[in-house]
């Protein structure tokens, strides 16, 4: 069975995601919105998105994995309507640089046995899908803050997503992870 990952905005972090996964592993099947549709018709062009959803709905409950790729202040009004969606096993995952706001929201929509927070520490001071590569986060430290330790085998999940991408997993706490950012 084919893996199936939905894509919450497609810029450079959720691009440069997408086509690392897509070179990684050409089966896997990438769904995603974002509020430009040019930008989800090039990726859809190149191979890279399977399907182009027109907004929140129905389909991503075929979703393995769903990445939040908006800004920090956006994500928490996805989990809301993402949660009543979500398949049996389902993990969402941001990949914001701060982690204080979602895992709050995470705890207030009692979704911690499904949520894994993710923070790529790569960038580039050019933004966009344009901008994205398939390496971008090669070599990069990859952040990664669970919200419960109920399930390792979630955390075991993103972190075999970031080795797939060439990047360097760490497993800390949100906590630790804002403090040292």
């Amino acid at each position: 069975m084919e893996a199936v990952v939905g894509f919450i905005g497609l810029g450079l972090i959720g691009g440069s995601i997408a086509k690392g996964l897509k070179r990684a592993h050409p089966e896997i099947k990438i769904m995603a919105y974002m509020r430009s549709a040019s930008r989800l018709e090039k990726a859809h062009e190149e191979g890279v998105v399977d399907i182009i959803l027109d907004g929140i709905d129905r389909q991503l409950s075929q979703c393995d994995m769903i990445f939040l790729c908006t800004p920090v202040e956006f994500n928490a009004g996805y989990l809301k309507q993402l949660k009543p969606l979500l398949k049996p096993g389902a993990i969402i995952t941001d990949v914001g640089s701060t982690k204080t706001s979602i895992h709050q929201a995470v705890a207030n929509l009692q979704m911690e046995r499904c949520f894994v927070g993710g923070h790529p520490m790569a960038g580039s001071e050019k933004t966009g899908y344009e901008n994205s590569t398939d390496h971008l986060l090669e070599n990069a430290y990859y952040m990664i803050t669970p919200a419960s330790e109920d399930d390792p085998m979630h955390i075991e999940r993103v972190k075999a997503i970031a080795q797939a991408l060439g990047a360097i997993p760490k497993v800390i706490s949100y906590e630790e992870h804002d403090f040292a950012v």
